[in-house]
C-alpha cells in the first residue's frame, strides 16, 4: 500500500514521501505475447524479482477483459494493482519504481547519479518516439501477421494511417534510413567497450544490465526476433559489432533473470476480472496540485487519450489525482459498477475537461 507524508524541507516547502510498505496487490498485467511493450515491463519484474500475474489479451481489439474494467485505453499493456489500473509503459515503470524500492528482494536497476538517471529518461523517450516511429515501418511485410486484413484494419485505427503491405513497403526505405542512424547512435556509446549503457564489465556491483538497458534494449530486441525486420546487408556484426555483443548480453541476462524470478501467475479472463474487483485501491491519498498550469481542477469531469497512436479512445472520468507525471481519474466497471482508477502519464497525452452541453 502506499500512503503520501507531507512533509516540509529546509525552505519550507512541502515535500510528499512515500512509505516503503509492501504493495498490498501483486501486479496484474494485460499483454499479448509478442508485444513489445510489454517486454519491456517483463524484463523489468525479471531483473528486479518483482512476483506478478498476467491476463493474455487478444493481439487486435476487442479486448472483452479490458472492456469488463471500464477501461477505453485501447494500447496494450496495462497494469493493474488492485483496482488502481495504470495505462502506457511510462507510469507502469515509474509506479513499479515507486512502489517497489530497493530492497533485499528487489534489487536496484535504475541509475544513481544525476546524469546516468538523465540519460536513463533520455533514453526512454528516445526509444518511444523516434526508434519506435521507424520500427513499424521497418517490419517486414512477408510476415504471416502483416498480411493478416484483420491485423491492418487493427493497425489503421490504432495509428490512423494506411497499413496495407503497398504503404508498409514505401515507408520502408527511409525507415531503414532512420534505424542506420540510430544503430549509430548505439554503437558510438558502446565503442569504449562497457559492457552496458551506462558502464560495466569491471566490478560486481555494475554486472548486468540495468534500467537504461531496458529502455535502449527493448525495441531492438524485439525487431531481431522479428525474420526480415535489418537486413544484414546494413545491419551486420562488421558495422555494428558493440551493438549486436550488447544485444545478445542483453537477451542472454534477461533470459536468465526469468529463469530464476517468480513464475508469473497466468490468469483466466473470469478469475482476473473477479479479483481486479474483489480487491481495494493500492494507491490511497492520491496527490491533487490546486495550481496545475492545465487549469485542470479536483472533482471536474475530465477525458484523456494518448496523442500519437489509440488517439480515438477516451477514457472519461472525475479527477481524483493530479501531479507533474500523472493523471487520475475515477471511473466505475462495466462488469458490476465497482469505482476503479484510471491512471494516466502526462507526457504524449492530452487532458479535456468535458463540455456539458
Amino acid at each position: 500500500m502506499v500512503d503520501s507524508i507531507l512533509c516540509t524541507n529546509a525552505s519550507g516547502l512541502p515535500v510528499v514521501h512515500k512509505s516503503t510498505m509492501a504493495p498490498h496487490n501483486e501486479p496484474v498485467l494485460f499483454l499479448w505475447a509478442l508485444s513489445a511493450w510489454a517486454s519491456k515491463v517483463t524484463a523489468y519484474f525479471a531483473l528486479r524479482n518483482i512476483p506478478y500475474s498476467r491476463c493474455e489479451q487478444p493481439i487486435t481489439q476487442p479486448r472483452p477483459d479490458i472492456a469488463a474494467l471500464g477501461v477505453k485505453y485501447r494500447r496494450i499493456p496495462l497494469m493493474s494493482m488492485g483496482r488502481d489500473i495504470y495505462c502506457d509503459t511510462l507510469l507502469i515503470m515509474e509506479k513499479l519504481e515507486e512502489l517497489y524500492p530497493e530492497s533485499k528482494e528487489h534489487a536496484k536497476i535504475s541509475a544513481s547519479s544525476p546524469t546516468d538517471r538523465a540519460l536513463e529518461k533520455l533514453l526512454e523517450k528516445w526509444t518511444d518516439v523516434v526508434v519506435f516511429k521507424a520500427a513499424a515501418a521497418v517490419i517486414s511485410t512477408d510476415l504471416d501477421l502483416m498480411k493478416d486484413p484483420k491485423f491492418q484494419s487493427d493497425r489503421e485505427a490504432l495509428w490512423g494511417r494506411k497499413w496495407d503491405q503497398k504503404t508498409q513497403n514505401s515507408l520502408r526505405p527511409a525507415a531503414l534510413a532512420d534505424m542506420r542512424a540510430n544503430w549509430d547512435f548505439l554503437e558510438d556509446i558502446l565503442r569504449d567497450g562497457r559492457q552496458w549503457i551506462l558502464g560495466g564489465g569491471g566490478g560486481k556491483d555494475e554486472e548486468g544490465p540495468k534500467l537504461a538497458d531496458i529502455h535502449a534494449a527493448w525495441i531492438f530486441d524485439w525487431l531481431l526476433m522479428l525474420p526480415g525486420s535489418f537486413p544484414e546487408d546494413y545491419f551486420n556484426e562488421k558495422r555494428y559489432p558493440n551493438v549486436l555483443g550488447w544485444r545478445e548480453r542483453y537477451k542472454t541476462a534477461i533470459e536468465k533473470a526469468k529463469e530464476s524470478a517468480p513464475k508469473p501467475t497466468e490468469l483466466e479472463s473470469a478469475d482476473c476480472i473477479n479479483k481486479i474487483l474483489d480487491a481495494g485501491f493500492e494507491e490511497s491519498n492520491l496527490q491533487l496540485e490546486d495550481d496545475d498550469p492545465s487549469g485542470l481542477k479536483a472533482g471536474e469531469e475530465i477525458k484523456m487519450a494518448p496523442v500519437d497512436t489509440g488517439f480515438t479512445s477516451s477514457d472519461v472520468g472525475k479527477l481524483i489525482g493530479l501531479r507533474g507525471n500523472e493523471v487520475t481519474i475515477s471511473s466505475l466497471t462495466q462488469q458490476g459498477g465497482k469505482e476503479i482508477h484510471i491512471h494516466y502519464p502526462r507526457w504524449n497525452f492530452r487532458f479535456d475537461k468535458v463540455q456539458l452541453e
